[in-house]
């Protein structure tokens, strides 16, 4: 049982190795924390933004790291919680964090955790990171050859250039009505932002995003990007106005993209999709994505209120 102090503290290069130590897995060394900093370092990971909570001996006893990206938000990585007695001090963390987040220029918080993870939800919604949805995580080998789909009628395939960032977000935000796909993020952030974020979601490649003109007007995107881990892909967005929903377009689309990336170098697309987005799960199970794993996804809208 814990006793530590709530009295969150911002941490410096000098204790950061203490921090990461805290927030990591149970059971992690210094060796572990090692490779974090450096895997950190070679992806342009921030380490800047640590806070921990020292117990009753002026020991590190829990953490917290907010890992800021592009387009205005924040990924939150907190220490995991063990006991119900240390709810109320991994919440004071997380209150504190989000606080420092509203006088930066940060509009949303985000963190991911283990669907089965009950006292880390707590932490979180105490903290003030509230429930989003639920991910599931999928992805489809591209070992084999796809053969590349035929053009439907009325439909034109235009690559994405950097000039096409103003179409693209009106496409966006036209896809985003009525959507199913994390429908509690709409509105929540500008769009471009969003697209700057989908920019630095691993690494970009333009040939895999493609506006769909659809019976003269843009009414369609999808955007995939490739991992900068390992040799995956990722399928960053995909979505269609309403009025061009319905028609197998959203298949047609990622069939394309399927057709681009399948017998090349490239080992599987992954993606990550909103459980409650039924229409779209089943048009990846009939592509051939199987479900790898889900997380529950918390936010924290900070908008505006600096």
């Amino acid at each position: 049982m814990t006793s530590g102090l709530l009295q969150p503290e911002m941490i410096g290069i000098e204790e950061r190795q203490e921090a990461l130590l805290a927030l990591l897995q149970p059971g992690s060394g210094r060796a572990m924390v090692s490779r974090f900093e450096q895997y950190a370092s070679e992806h342009g990971i921030g380490l800047d933004w640590i806070w921990a909570c020292r117990d009753a001996h002026g020991n590190l006893e829990s953490s917290v790291l907010c890992v800021p990206s592009a387009g205005r938000t924040a990924m939150v990585f907190l220490s995991s919680v063990r006991s119900p007695s240390q709810v109320h001090q991994r919440a004071a963390l997380l209150e504190h964090a989000l606080a420092y987040l509203k006088e930066q220029d940060v509009d949303l918080a985000q963190s991911l955790l283990p669907c089965d993870d009950q006292l880390g939800h707590e932490a979180h919604v105490n903290g003030g990171l509230l429930p989003l949805t639920t991910l599931l995580y999928m992805e489809r080998s591209l070992a084999r050859p796809f053969k590349s789909p035929p053009v439907p009628d009325g439909i034109e395939l235009i690559p994405w250039t950097e000039s096409m960032d103003e179409t693209l977000g009106c496409i966006l935000d036209a896809t985003y009505e009525d959507t199913l796909d994390c429908p509690g993020l709409c509105g929540l952030r500008r769009t471009e932002d969003i697209i700057l974020g989908h920019k630095s979601c691993g690494r970009q490649d333009p040939g895999g995003w493609i506006l769909a003109r659809i019976d003269g007007a843009f009414a369609g995107a999808i955007l995939v990007n490739h991992s900068r881990n390992d040799d995956n892909v990722e399928l960053v967005y995909i979505g269609l106005a309403p009025a061009a929903r319905g028609r197998g377009l959203g298949a047609f689309l990622l069939q394309t993209l399927l057709a681009r990336y399948s017998g090349s170098s490239f080992r599987r697309m992954t993606l990550a999709v909103d459980t409650k987005n039924l229409p779209a799960i089943q048009i990846y199970e009939a592509l051939g994505f199987r479900g790898t794993g889900h997380r529950n996804a918390y936010i924290a809208s900070l908008a505006g209120k600096a």
